[in-house]
């Protein structure tokens, strides 16, 4: 008796009546290799009961708005069958049918597998948090991570974005601004499977060479992050402080002022409005910097005169008029952290007066301050106040608006580089002043007056006589977002790339290393990864006894597949390198495409990954190999470029003979004799690891330094796909359908990872299909083990010859890679230039220009000039001009061609046997001794695109006595003066005749 049992989140549930689940199990489709599914997925109908309804909360009634229980959550549920677990994964309710009250729950039940990739949703690697490897932008810091084994999860390769390097220079230098991070492959992982709670069980994903795996920035700006932003900037305001003047001291000798006089306060609005990082003191007024880089800083301060008219008793009937005023400038500065002051930033010069209206004796008059706009900036970094002013003859105590907006000041400054560190203050320098009779500011110590008696014309200079307030104020900061600078700290969430779902992620990382995944009996949320050659083991169940030997074993051969092309390949992307590889190869870089001899199959099976593959290049003048990723015109050079997502191994520091300077400011420049490699390759010279599917056609480095590059094939295709396509696409290899009776405990101990033996053979099992305890009986799908050659390694040394093979795969030439690639071009030297479409012009051409399209100049050619369509620069031809010729192929150097015609050397023949005239050749000297001969012009010139070019003239010239000279014109329906043919008979005889469009006409 079959006893079944249901529990869902934990508690077990009545069963009506047998779920007969027809369950199916898999770990591949075997017509496409490349794609995983869950361990299984089942529909199955719940009868309600009062259990059920409970745990879904009355779902189905449509009156109940206040449940708790979502739908859209997944809920836990296992199903055991005689005490063996059969499922165990997660319910999701995919409807609620209410028919004549019977009540029922269509469900769906999803395996581990298959709910680890719906635990990810549509969330991208952008909402990853990888702020715990934020770190200080410095070399010191980026040196820590050059080591092998990576020691961090980031590291600091030597990529060029848009270096422009200094020719033959002995070195270069790369700033610490010139090095983006990358971080590995397996934090991203990692983080991956945290988020979601996840583990993993894998001996290859925590191998060394899988954590020598990187992804690189590929960014076209190392920008800011608005987290990072938040927490540079600052903004306080309303600043109600009443600044006290102290009244003018002369010095000793009466000729100038003390410079106590001035009055220098810190402003310090005191109400801040935004402030996430603690960047500004609200008790002192300080701004600290906290991240090199670019600000903008801005201030205002609105002033106020506090004007005291002298207290002592007046003449009776007298008032004091005001000569006196209050004038300074308002600062942004700059000091070192510990203070020292480093320069003015901005300034504006201020001058408030009273007025010219008589005060009662002891009175205080309150003015609004006129703006004056003669500030210079560069006079008053030193703390003294320069220029001529002139205070307002006429000033109503109420105010002078002839500005807009009165009594406010502005300071500020865009765009200028703060340090780590730094400290800014605003800050306020003032002096009282007083008046001559026409207006004009004199300094007390000229006058030493402040307020004159209307009475008895006497002039007061009394103590503590004016003040200045501040009555409403502002002071921030902004960040010019231009990109992380040395000293910064880095928020490596701004590294993640862009637009990448964590899924497609994981996804690529199995079709990379052919990963094959099964859920943990002993852990439902781990998952055990190995690729699918370490995936089996050599356990051997045997089968034999539950074979159902009255049903057929079916035997379907490998060429019931559906395809006959099986293509592994990165993402095209449209950088310099990429495209240039591409429109001189017609592929993808380190793409492997292999074909099956099978005539019964058309279609081609693709496995693409989301990462873009990324060239190395190696210059003239240095022997460093780097990967690059740039865009490249000619109007605009080298330049960066967004670029798709990369992905690339680390190996460490690698030794290079050319110095180059590891520079940071202000503590100079380090000379290097090793330089931080990463590459497809994880040695460029001796490689013992490829991340291409195959070896490419070319290489961008190796012709610079005449090395010998000793190639392996240890590449994607041949250690994680070659075993499995020979199995599957071996003649001999078999899928094998059989039924067998199956019990709840073979369900139970079910394992893809071990083989199964019966009919004498052993098998691989791919598929358990339709499983119902109720009926054991089922069919099963299994590989038939075709033990395929174990891939072994290869090497083979390479000057950068062409058609050198590695166990049948081509090995790379070498090219240089300083060309362009545009419009369909490719052009492999930068000194070449190209207009128009689909030329293509060797990366050993030097000197060439292309105005046409379909041209070819091969490799070698040198001084090459073409004005025209279709041509071809056979190799090594040099000084080669065409003018407004096509489709002509140049097999010889220092040749001119205009209109198709060769001038000069070569446009000039001498023949002895029948002939089609030429257009590229202007005379024939026909040799007869032989016998006669014909010259013929041929039907090819029927079309008009293919008649001579009008104008276009030929001299026949007979060299010997006997026979004759036929020149027909029969075939291309034309005449010659009138007649078909012309004949030259004697010795010496010649013809010069031109082509109209229509006929020759002798000339």
């Amino acid at each position: 008796m079959v006893k079944e049992e249901l529990y869902i989140n934990g508690e077990c549930v009545e069963l009506l009546e047998s779920l007969n689940p027809n369950l199916t199990f898999n770990i591949a489709d075997i017509a496409n290799p490349d794609q995983r599914k869950a361990d299984f997925s089942k529909t199955i109908t719940l009868p309600a009961s009062k259990k059920i309804n409970k745990i879904f909360e009355h779902i189905f009634d449509v009156n109940i708005d206040l449940q708790t229980f979502n739908p859209n959550l997944r809920t836990d549920v296992t199903y055991l069958v005689n005490g063996e677990v059969q499922l165990d994964g997660y319910l999701q309710i995919k409807s609620v049918n209410n028919k004549d009250g019977l009540i029922t729950y269509s469900c769906v039940i999803i395996g581990r597998i298959g709910n680890f990739f719906t635990a990810l949703q549509e969330q991208e690697l952008t909402d990853l948090d990888l702020s715990s490897l934020n770190h200080t932008y410095t070399k010191a810091n980026q040196v820590a991570t050059w080591n092998l084994p990576l020691t961090t999860d980031y590291c600091y390769p030597m990529i060029n974005y848009d270096i422009n390097y200094g020719g033959l220079a002995v070195s270069e230098i790369w700033s610490v601004e010139d090095f983006n991070p990358a971080v590995k492959v397996k934090k991203y992982l990692d983080e991956i499977f945290n988020s979601i709670g996840y583990s993993y069980t894998s001996t290859f994903l925590t191998s060394d060479y899988f954590n020598t795996l990187i992804v690189p920035f590929s960014s076209k700006e190392f920008k800011l992050t608005e987290s990072t932003i938040n927490n540079r900037v600052f903004s306080a305001f309303n600043s109600l402080v009443t600044q006290t003047a102290t009244a003018f001291t002369s010095a000793a000798d009466g000729n100038h002022a003390n410079i106590s006089s001035w009055e220098i306060n810190q402003v310090v609005p005191q109400t801040e409005s935004y402030d996430a990082g603690n960047v500004y003191n609200d008790t002192t007024g300080v701004y600290t910097v906290n991240g090199t880089g670019r600000y903008n800083i801005n201030a205002m301060l609105k002033l106020q005169g506090l004007f005291t008219a002298p207290s002592a008793s007046p003449t009776v009937g007298s008032n004091y008029f005001p000569i006196c005023g209050i004038q300074g400038y308002i600062s942004i500065k700059r000091y070192t952290s510990g203070g020292v002051f480093i320069n003015t930033l901005d300034s504006q010069n201020f001058i408030v007066s009273p007025g010219s209206d008589a005060v009662a004796p002891g009175a205080t008059v309150t003015t609004t301050n006129t703006p004056v706009n003669t500030a210079d900036p560069a006079t008053t970094q030193n703390n003294y106040f320069t220029g001529s002013l002139r205070l307002p003859a006429y000033i109503d105590i109420d105010g002078y608006s002839n500005s807009s907006p009165p009594n406010k000041y502005f300071v500020s400054v865009n765009n200028v580089t703060l340090n780590h560190g730094e400290q800014i203050k605003l800050e306020i320098l003032f002096e009282g002043r007083s008046t001559d009779a026409y207006g004009a500011i004199i300094p007390f110590y000229q006058t030493n007056v402040f307020w004159r008696d209307s009475a008895n014309n006497t002039y007061n200079a009394p103590a503590n006589s004016f003040k200045l307030k501040i009555t409403d104020s502002y002071y921030n900061n902004e960040v010019v977002n231009s990109g992380y600078a040395q000293d910064d700290n880095i928020d490596m969430n701004s590294v993640i790339p862009a637009k990448v779902k964590q899924k497609d992620f994981i996804k690529s990382l199995i079709k990379m290393f052919n990963l094959y995944i099964q859920p943990d009996p002993a852990d439902e949320k781990n998952l055990l990864i190995e690729p699918r050659d370490d995936f089996y083991n050599n356990e051997i169940t045997d089968w034999s006894a539950k074979l159902d030997k009255s049903q057929a074993v079916e035997s379907k051969p490998m060429g019931a597949l559906n395809y006959k092309e099986y293509l592994y390949t990165y993402k095209q992307d449209n950088d310099y390198y990429n495209q240039l590889y591409y429109n001189t190869w017609n592929e993808v870089y380190g793409q492997a495409d292999f074909s099956i001899v099978n005539d019964f199959l058309k279609t081609q099976h693709k496995t693409e990954l989301i990462f873009s593959p990324t060239p190395s290049v190696g210059q003239l003048w240095y022997d460093r190999v780097i990967p690059t990723i740039i865009k490249y015109d000619d109007k605009d050079g080298i330049q960066r470029t967004e670029a798709n997502i990369r992905i690339l191994q680390w190996g460490g520091l690698k030794d290079t003979d050319q110095n180059w300077l590891h520079s940071e400011y202000p503590s100079g420049s380090t000379f290097k004799t090793q330089y931080p490699y990463a590459g497809m390759y994880n040695d460029p010279y001796n490689p013992t690891e490829d991340l291409g599917f195959n070896l490419t056609n070319e290489i961008y480095w190796a012709n610079a330094f005449n090395n010998v590059i000793t190639f392996n094939n240890n590449n994607l295709y041949n250690k994680y796909y070659k075993k499995f396509i020979e199995e599957i696409t071996d003649p001999n290899s078999k899928i094998v359908n059989a039924y067998f009776y199956l019990s709840p405990s073979d369900i139970a101990n079910l394992s893809f990872k071990k083989q199964y033996y019966f009919e004498g053979q052993y098998f691989r099992l791919n598929k358990v299909e339709n499983y119902n305890p109720s009926n054991p009986l089922t069919k099963c799908e299994f590989l038939k083990i075709k033990e395929a050659t174990v891939f072994s390694r290869s090497t083979v040394a390479s000057h950068g010859g062409i058609n050198l093979q590695l166990d049948g795969q081509r090995v790379p030439t070498f090219g240089n890679g300083n060309g362009t690639a545009t419009n369909g071009n490719s052009i492999g030297n930068q000194s070449v230039n190209a207009i128009g479409t689909n030329n293509y012009i060797s990366g050993t051409v030097q000197g060439a220009t292309v105005r046409g399209s379909n041209n070819t100049v091969q490799s070698g050619a040198t001084n090459i000039d073409i004005k025209g369509d279709g041509n071809t620069i056979s190799s090594g031809v040099k000084n080669v001009q065409l003018i407004n010729s096509n489709n002509q192929t140049v097999t010889q150097s220092n040749v001119v061609y205009v209109n198709d015609e060769i001038q000069g050397t070569g446009s000039f023949e001498t023949i002895s046997a029948d002939f089609v005239p030429s257009e590229n050749v202007r005379t024939y000297l026909v040799d007869t001794q032989g016998g006669s001969i014909d010259a013929v012009f041929e039907a090819t010139y029927e079309t008009a695109n293919s008649l001579p070019h009008v104008g276009k003239i030929w001299t026949f010239k007979k060299l010997h006595s006997a026979n004759q000279v036929v020149i027909d014109a029969s075939q291309i329906n034309a005449t010659i003066d009138g007649n078909t043919t012309h004949t030259l008979t004697s010795n010496g005889d010649s013809v010069t005749m031109m082509w109209d469009g229509q006929q020759f006409n002798i000339i």
